[in-house]
């Protein structure tokens, strides 16, 4: 929470108060507060010298540090008792043009052991899902939504501009939510169907990136009708094929084989068919590198937006001055009663 209203207050714009009178009230009771203490004076309190003198030294308390804190914090609560309101950025990262669908296969072949991060060996879908969420952080302004699929598909999260719950939703993503199958039929459909009912401008450039290691098994739509209909609708696909050919390691994790190797054939004939369908490429990548320059040919081929201007809405800035304020009274009191004691 408090980093949400940090954010809040550095993004704020047009900072008012909706009580002038009672902010122009406390602030002049603060200023009398410290009048009168700064006239009294700090308390002094006689006590032995430890030197070999024996004489006695008065001990100043650090009262102006502690005045200064506590006029500080009761002017914060004088700003909170008037109802601070700022005007906050509510999206800061929209933009125009782009609506991108990622639709990543998450069936039981991308659990192959033929990818690599960081000099580990690693699972297709967790290279997958590092590349995509590379991807995702490169493509400011645009709005982004991910369908998954196996045997069937389902939308993970809807299109938003809110890149961060992208990558929340891309984070949980696991082998076997949905089956060990591939409906890539599904998968297009569902991703065309999610563009369509966008709500954004009309003149939106719809594009749907098709992550899939495999060959369509499952499903009721073919991959074919499917990239039609996207077609009709003005949905561009770019087929991305990922993995080794041949056979591929697998982890069988309490067998005596540590290791199983199956094969796993990927339909590029079916694959290319769609992106061409709708005007789009397909790409093939092999080795980890490969996955990542692919990532980095759609974004070249689908500029990014320009930036528009954000909207923004009031929001209230009374919860950050109140823990700003019970901040410095907590400063206060360390100062008062823990750097040095105050007796009676």
């Amino acid at each position: 929470m408090w980093r949400t209203f940090a954010a809040s207050a550095l993004s704020a714009r047009a900072l008012t108060v909706e009580s002038p009178a009672v902010l122009w009230l406390g602030l002049a009771a603060v200023a009398a507060f410290a009048v009168l203490a700064s006239a009294r004076g700090p308390r002094r309190l006689r006590v032995p010298a430890t030197g070999p003198s024996g004489v006695l030294r008065a001990l100043d308390l650090p009262w102006a540090a502690s005045l200064a804190l506590r006029c500080a914090a009761l002017a914060l609560v004088a700003v909170t008792a008037a109802r601070p309101v700022g005007l906050l950025a509510e999206n800061p990262a929209a933009g125009s043009g782009v609506d991108l669908v990622i639709a990543l296969d998450a069936s039981g072949s991308m659990l192959a052991l033929d990818g690599e991060l960081e000099g580990r060996q690693v699972t297709r879908l967790e290279l997958a899902k590092r590349v995509v969420a590379d991807f995702v952080r490169a493509r400011g302004g645009d709005r982004i939504g991910l369908v998954v699929f196996a045997e069937h598909a389902f939308t993970q999260c809807p299109l938003t501009v809110d890149h961060r719950l992208v990558l929340e939703a891309l984070d949980r993503v696991e082998v076997g939510v949905v089956g060990d199958a591939t409906a890539l039929g599904e998968a297009i459909g569902l991703a065309t169907r999610r563009l369509q009912v966008t709500g954004g401008p009309e003149d939106a450039r719809r594009i749907v990136v098709l992550v899939t290691d495999g060959r369509h098994n499952s499903g009721k739509l073919a991959p074919r009708t499917a990239a039609d209909l996207a077609q009709t609708s003005g949905v561009r696909i770019h087929a991305v094929g990922i993995g080794s050919e041949g056979l591929v390691p697998f982890a069988q994790p309490g067998a005596e084989a540590p290791m199983r190797f199956e094969r796993v054939d990927l339909d590029r004939e079916t694959l290319q068919a769609v992106a061409a369908a709708t005007g789009g490429r397909f790409f093939h990548a092999r080795k980890p590198d490969d996955l990542r320059a692919v990532a980095d040919a759609i974004d070249r081929l689908e500029a990014r937006p320009q930036q528009q201007d954000p909207q923004f809405r009031h929001a209230s800035l009374a919860p950050l001055t109140l823990m700003l304020a019970l901040a410095l009274l907590l400063a206060e009191a360390l100062t008062a009663h823990g750097l040095v004691r105050r007796l009676p």
